[in-house]
């Protein structure tokens, strides 16, 4: 959370600056910025300095967590080694009523402070009652290992499912794993406390940006004991010093307020007012129309992103188009701007700025629905696809237009499917993703063009193959078109049995495959469970259908979850996730199915059916079976269930094989088909 604020208020101050996030969730809680590049992965101490000497940084900021002694060890060494300044960001902790270091204690208040989790685990390990940790998933394993009845425990870690999967695999069982994601208020902590009935609260001093007083107050109120790990002895700097020594360091001072002040306006009654939405375009005023620009000098106040406020603040026509009397607040969520309006109700003309146009991936879509009672004008502006496209030049008619930026995007199947596609992306380390993952895939003769700074003096349009990218230095805005020639979109299944690799896994044939997909009635955004998906032909018809959708595989057998990944690879498909377990267990940390193919129940049918239809009750199913007694338990789920719309088809297929000069059928086993 430090990190975020320091480097919205760098963003604010137009410093350019990287941000390190060792995960997935570290990059989407950022706001991203034409100022801000985001690094998303752990680095090594070699690679921190590799880093620091590519990118000439003045300074480096370690905004890391507190308890992660490590990172901020190897941050300094590098620093260390590039001779470059360390500044160390650190969070007040929350010492009242702490004890000093050494053995633990119980403080008059009933707390026990620690020094380790493995000091807490053996204090727990004596005393009776249920544990609830929320120190995460990392030192999961010291309690596991120390504490002997393993059902006292009950964790809360990041809803992902490579951390539900290492919980499960230390021993705890579904109900013990409160998969979540923060902050968590007073009123969520208190009841997820008298949930498990827990007689101790286990926690780090996270201070007050890490919810430590919210679960301070929950445990009061419910009579619980905490356990509270000390941070490790380390000094720190508060924002405020942090801004004073870079604003020495940069040699001009930096602001540390992160929002634009607005200023009242005096205007009509609010039956009078007008609501503006307004693309302005690239973010030059070479790009923003005559129209938008008039919208913009005659509004009383202007609302929208900082990098777009400012943008707009430097333009001039030949005057500046924002004048000292208009007031303008950094906000763009339609809710907030609302909300604002209500409190200050003398604005008539409203201007809300959005980037590029208004109907192009553009949070304008939000802001009708936010003044329902209102006629809300929209004035188009120059997505950076047009004008993209006139720069390589191209046209734009026949190509898909798709988002990666701040989204998940199977890249892989919209590069087989079109020979056009233009991608929106966050910066370039998404462009270095994204050729990384064409080169991985064999795809690395489609061609790539990508655009940078689009509008501004510092705009580049270059055009290569993916491994003329994967080392990008460029900062700042991007977009990118692949034109994969050999793209061809099959829009029915039937992929032939020998494109697949077998091995000695059961694999469901071409012809059982195909009506059986079809059963399904699959979107194209569809969330799809293959149980017992044995080599994955079914996952991969799926998945090449559902260009925008995610298939799980699900397999017992280790062998079919090589092959499952195998074929995912051989056939370029970044959608089909194998996942290695037995259901229904393997189905409970998945998300929510849209459609479900079950091939193999492993004795399961029943639980299986019961677990999806928890899910989604109004999940697809379609099962495969052969034997007359599998066919005959399926009917009785049916009927306990009390499942009437349920189609039965038995399919009877031969195929023809040669035999000298004739040509003979050979007939494959029946199989029942039973979709509902």
């Amino acid at each position: 959370m430090e990190g975020r604020r320091l480097s919205e208020c760098l963003a604010k101050n137009r410093v350019y600056h990287t941000v390190c996030v060792a995960t997935e969730y570290g990059e989407e809680v950022l706001e991203h910025s034409a100022y801000a590049e985001i690094r998303m992965g752990r680095l090594k101490v070699e690679e921190m300095a590799e880093l620091l000497r590519q990118g000439c940084y003045a300074a480096v900021v370690d905004a890391t967590h507190p308890y992660a002694v490590e990172v901020s060890r190897n941050v300094r060494e590098a620093c260390r080694m590039t001779e470059t300044k360390y500044l160390r960001y650190l969070r007040p902790g929350n010492t009242a009523g702490e004890m000093a270091s050494g053995a633990a204690g119980i403080l008059e208040n009933g707390d026990v402070w620690v020094d380790s989790a493995a000091e807490a685990a053996e204090y727990l390990e004596i005393q009776q009652g249920v544990i609830f940790l929320t120190t995460g998933s990392k030192e999961l394993h010291v309690f596991t290992e120390r504490i002997s009845d393993r059902s006292r425990l009950f964790v809360r870690v990041l809803p992902s499912a490579q951390v539900v999967a290492s919980c499960r695999a230390l021993g705890l069982e579904g109900k013990q794993i409160c998969a979540m994601q923060g902050p968590f208020s007073e009123a969520v902590n208190t009841a997820m406390l008298q949930d498990t009935k827990a007689a101790f609260l286990v926690t780090k001093d996270t201070g007050l940006t890490g919810g430590f007083p919210e679960k301070e107050r929950a445990a009061r109120r419910c009579g619980v004991r905490m356990v509270i790990i000390r941070r490790p002895e380390e000094t720190g700097l508060d924002q405020k010093a942090v801004l004073g020594q870079l604003s020495e360091i940069l040699g001009r001072a930096l602001d540390s307020d992160t929002a634009s002040v607005p200023r009242e306006g005096q205007a009509p009654a609010a039956e009078e007012r007008s609501i503006s939405c307004v693309g302005i375009g690239m973010g030059s005023v070479d790009t923003l129309t005559h129209e938008a620009a008039e919208v913009i000098r005659q509004a009383d106040i202007l609302f929208g992103a900082k990098r777009i406020l400012e943008s707009v603040q430097e333009m001039r026509t030949p005057e500046p188009l924002i004048g000292a009397s208009q007031a303008v607040v950094t906000e763009y969520s339609g809710k907030k701007i609302a909300a604002y309006l209500s409190e200050h109700p003398g604005y008539r003309k409203v201007a809300i700025l959005m980037s590029g146009d208004v109907g192009f991936y553009s949070g304008a879509s939000g802001i009708r629905a936010s003044f329902p009672e209102e006629d809300v004008q929209f004035y188009c502006g120059i997505s950076s696809v047009i004008y993209f496209a006139s720069k390589i030049p191209t046209t734009w008619q026949d190509a898909k237009l798709v988002s990666a930026h701040g989204r998940k995007l199977n890249l892989l199947n919209y590069v087989q499917r079109y020979r056009k596609l233009f991608l929106i992306v966050s910066g370039v380390e998404d462009v270095k993703r994204i050729c990384q993952e064409l080169q991985s895939a064999g795809l690395d003769a489609v061609r790539v063009t990508v655009g940078t700074n689009l509008s501004y003096p510092e705009e580049t349009v270059t055009t290569g193959v993916p491994a003329d990218f994967v080392d990008a230095k460029t900062t700042g805005l991007h977009i990118l078109m692949i034109e994969n020639e050999a793209a061809a979109h099959v829009v029915t299944p039937g992929i032939p049995d020998d494109a697949f690799v077998r091995g000695k896994v059961p694999m469901t044939k071409e012809e059982i495959r195909i009506l059986s997909v079809a059963k399904l009635r699959l979107r194209e955004d569809a969330v799809v469970y293959d149980v017992g998906a044995g080599t994955g032909s079914v996952s991969v018809e799926c998945a090449r259908l559902c260009t925008a959708g995610t298939v799980y595989a699900i397999e017992r057998n280790p062998e079919g979850i090589g092959l499952i990944r195998e074929n995912s690879r051989k056939l370029c498909l970044s959608n089909v996730v194998a996942v290695e377990g037995t259901a229904p267990e393997a189905l409970e940390s998945l998300p929510a199915p849209t459609h479900a193919f079950i091939g193999g129940s492993s004795g399961n049918m029943g639980q299986i059916i019961d677990v999806l239809r928890a899910k989604n009750p109004d999940v697809r199913i379609v099962i495969n079976t052969i034997a007359l007694e599998s066919i005959a338990e399926v009917m009785a789920i049916l009927k306990e269930r009390q499942i009437d719309d349920a189609d039965i088809v038995q399919i009877c297929a031969a195929k023809s094989r040669t035999l000298g000069r004739y040509h003979m059928m050979t007939g494959l086993n029946p199989v029942y088909i039973v979709s509902f």
